[in-house]
């Protein structure tokens, strides 16, 4: 072969030694980061990454994916719930990090009850994306995904729609929850259950009032608090399990009343707990009521721990009944962190808000006793108890507008409880007229010591403002020609 064949030859291995070098070094996987970040420059976690309509990746909490690049998968697609999908195309081999940017979906929109008024409050839910409603009712939610939409409050009645995943503002309505039930006793409950479902079924009764723990301080339902064991307080006359399954069946809505500081047992037995008298060096009693201290941590927490307790046992409703100081107090009553009005509703006002973040997350709704008075009241009547500081943080409030419980001159009357409609239309005017938010009133009516055209006087003066009811009798001995039929 001649010199000049060899150097052809060469020249011609060479060539091709080049190009197989050339694309063997194309085609070998080199490591680099795709970052995936949203619009606004938050990281995107859960985003697939595809290439030729094979998942090759998807990114951690950081919005971070180990990535190979080679000219065989220089083409991504990159999708997210909630976000618009995104092509990248890689015609370099990639060094460091590559950003990839999707647009997130937006919803935004207003939550408004029947008559038109914002619903601050209400958790909006769109696939993995959810957003609250502020004082104008208004949401908006980035990453939302299209499809159907959860709107929640406690003690409001579900409701949801369908978003596209267009552009424009969604207009929501949520309605209140309008309970309508009477007082079950503890004893009654475990006595009488099947008495009250079965009227319930047959009137215009759409819910179960039952005593966790009342006056006397003594918890009805099979409790395993530990405080509760250590007062000597549970009973256990009936399963709570079973009482909100057999709600539940019958589609009833379940509220617990809890007493919350008038607790004789515990402050007896637990009198670290205790409002304390320092001219008896005892529990300080005022009319046989002994109460726990509203500013002691301690008795806060029992109360707390009771209701979580109960909410996890399928109760919808926690309605804390006297949440409040004690009325009738001597200058020889101590309290653990004073008694000025200032500390009396910073005590009572607190106590609400570590109710709601304590039991929203467990589904349960939070509702507040509180006397009628406070409907109409500037001040809070020395216990602690202001009307609007307790609508700012509650989701139900229900005061208890027992015309018997008003004295001499109370809306120009001189025996008020011999006028119950007026008297409980008056009461409900000036509260309503005092909401500093949009939550629901559920008022306590009074059925003792009335006839049924008494009692229905007063349930028809709560029905006018389209409010649900909850009727009061300590025994519970239910006026039931009072109430109107199953709907």
């Amino acid at each position: 072969m001649s010199r000049r064949s060899q150097f052809r030859l060469l020249v011609a291995f060479t060539i091709v030694w080049a190009v197989w070098a050339g694309w063997s070094l194309l085609g070998r996987a080199t490591p680099y980061t795709l970052r995936v970040l949203d619009d606004a420059g938050a990281p995107v976690a859960s985003a697939f990454v595809e290439v030729n309509g094979s998942q090759v990746g998807t990114s951690a909490d950081d919005g971070l994916v180990d990535m190979d690049w080679n000219s065989s998968n220089s083409v991504l697609e990159v999708s997210a719930p909630g976000h618009v999908s995104l092509t990248v195309t890689l015609t370099d081999r990639p060094e460091g990090v590559v950003d990839a940017v999707l647009k997130a979906r937006v919803l935004r929109g207003k939550v408004v009850d029947g008559s038109g008024v914002p619903v601050e409050a209400v958790q909006v839910v769109a696939g993995p994306a959810s957003g609250v409603s502020d004082e104008e009712g208004e949401f908006t939610i980035r990453g939302a995904e299209p499809g159907t939409v959860q709107v929640t409050r406690p003690a409001w009645v579900d409701t949801s729609f369908v978003w596209d995943g267009g552009p424009g503002e969604a207009s929501v309505e949520l309605l209140p929850f309008a309970a309508r039930a009477v007082h079950i006793s503890g004893e009654a409950t475990a006595a009488n259950l099947d008495h009250f479902i079965e009227m319930a079924q047959a009137t215009e009764l759409n819910a179960l009032m039952v005593d966790l723990k009342d006056e006397t301080g003594l918890v009805w339902y099979n409790s395993q608090d530990p405080v509760a064991e250590e007062v000597g307080a549970i009973r256990s006359l009936y399963d709570l399990n079973d009482v909100s399954a057999r709600a539940e069946e019958h589609g009833l809505y379940l509220i617990g009343r809890l007493v919350i500081f008038n607790d004789p047992t515990a402050a007896v037995r637990k009198p670290s707990m205790a409002v304390w008298d320092t001219a008896t060096e005892a529990p300080f009693e005022a009319n046989n009521q002994y109460f726990l201290d509203p500013t002691d941590p301690d008795a806060r927490a029992y109360a707390l721990s009771l209701a979580m307790e109960a909410c996890s046992m399928g109760v919808d409703e926690i309605q804390f009944d006297y949440v409040r100081f004690p009325d009738q107090r001597s200058d020889t009553a101590v309290f653990d962190g004073g008694i000025s009005q200032e500390v009396r509703i910073e005590a009572i006002t607190s106590f609400f808000h570590e109710s709601i973040a304590a039991l929203h997350p467990l589904g349960c709704a939070v509702g507040a006793d509180v006397f009628g008075f406070t409907t109409k009241a500037e001040d809070d009547g020395g216990i602690g108890q202001r009307w609007p500081d307790i609508l700012q943080i509650v989701d139900v409030a229900s005061p208890m507008v027992y015309p018997s419980h008003y004295s001499t001159g109370w809306y120009g009357f001189d025996v008020p409880n011999d006028h119950p409609g007026e008297m409980v239309t008056n009461a409900l005017e000036d509260g309503l007229a005092r909401m500093p938010r949009n939550v629901v009133i559920r008022p306590w009516l009074q059925d003792f010591g009335y006839t049924p055209d008494q009692v229905r006087a007063q349930i028809e003066s709560a029905e006018q403002y389209g409010l649900g009811w909850m009727l009061w009798n300590a025994k519970s001995n239910v006026t039931m020609d009072a109430l109107g039929p199953a709907e």
